[in-house]
C-alpha cells in the first residue's frame, strides 16, 4: 500500500528532477560555498567525506550542521581541525566520535588526488574502500550517506552531473524507517522509478523539510511535483 502511494507520486519525477532538486538542498548549498572559499578540490573532497562519516547523533538539524561545517572549515581549512570542530558542533558521544575520527582520518588522508578523481567517476569504489578500511557493512547508513555527500562534492568540484549507481543502498534513517525499514522496499521503488536509491533519498529528504519559502524558489514544474510528494509523505509519516 505504502509503496503504491509513494510510487504513484514518485513516478512523475525524472532523474534530472532529482539532480536539480539536489542543487536546492541546503546541504548542497553549504558545500558550494565552502568549495568557493577553499579553492582546493582535494581538501574539499576529503573534508566532505570525513564530516559525512561523523554525521550521526547530531545536536541539531542536518542542514544546520552542514552549514556550520562549511563556515568553520572556510575559516579553518585543514583536516587537523576536525577535533576542534567536533567539540564545538558535534559533541554528543564526543569520545566515541573522536576515536572514530582517528580511524577515518587515517583512511582519508592516504587518498591520492588520482584516487579521488577515480572515486568521483565510480562512487561504488569509494563505498568499497570505506567499507574495507572502516570494517563496516556496505549498507551501513553512515557509509552510504558519505558516498551521497561525496557525490554532491564531486558535482560541485567538477561542474558535472554525477549520478550514483543503483547498487548503492539508500541511507535508512529514522524517517525512512517509518515508511519501511526494508532495504528491499526502497530498492524496488528505485528500480520502478528508475531513480538510484541515493537520489531517491534526496527527493524524499529535501521534500520532507521543504517549507513555503523553499517551494517558492523552485521552478514551476518541479515545485508542483514536490508539493504532491510532500502531501503523500505527510500522510505516510503520521
Amino acid at each position: 500500500m505504502k509503496q503504491n502511494q509513494l510510487y504513484e507520486v514518485l513516478k512523475e519525477f525524472t532523474l534530472e528532477d532529482a539532480l536539480l532538486l539536489e542543487t536546492y538542498d541546503r546541504q548542497y548549498k553549504a558545500l558550494k560555498r565552502l568549495h568557493r572559499e577553499l579553492k582546493n578540490n582535494e581538501l574539499f573532497l576529503k573534508l566532505v567525506v570525513v564530516n559525512a562519516l561523523l554525521s550521526y547523533q547530531l545536536p541539531n538539524k542536518g542542514e544546520v550542521y552542514w552549514e556550520n561545517f562549511g563556515s568553520f572549515f572556510a575559516k579553518n581549512p585543514s583536516l587537523e581541525k576536525f577535533g576542534e570542530f567536533l567539540k564545538k558542533y558535534n559533541n554528543r558521544f564526543l569520545n566515541s566520535k573522536l576515536q572514530r575520527l582517528q580511524k577515518v582520518l587515517k583512511a582519508i588522508k592516504k587518498m591520492e588526488r588520482e584516487e579521488l578523481i577515480r572515486f568521483c567517476k565510480n562512487p561504488k569504489e569509494l563505498l568499497d574502500y570505506l567499507s574495507n578500511l572502516l570494517n563496516q557493512e556496505k549498507t551501513a547508513k553512515t557509509l552510504v550517506f558519505a558516498v551521497k555527500m561525496f557525490i554532491y562534492a564531486c558535482r560541485i568540484a567538477s561542474g558535472k552531473n554525477i549520478t550514483a549507481p543503483f547498487e548503492i543502498e539508500i541511507p535508512l534513517d529514522v524517517r525512512l524507517r517509518k515508511i519501511s525499514d526494508s532495504l528491499e522496499f526502497w530498492r524496488n521503488l528505485s528500480i520502478k522509478t528508475n531513480i538510484p536509491p541515493l537520489h531517491l533519498d534526496t527527493l524524499i529528504w529535501v521534500t520532507m523539510g521543504a517549507d513555503k519559502r523553499f517551494l517558492e524558489n523552485l521552478p514551476t514544474g518541479l515545485k508542483d511535483k514536490v508539493k504532491k510528494l510532500k502531501e503523500v509523505l505527510k500522510e505516510l509519516l503520521l
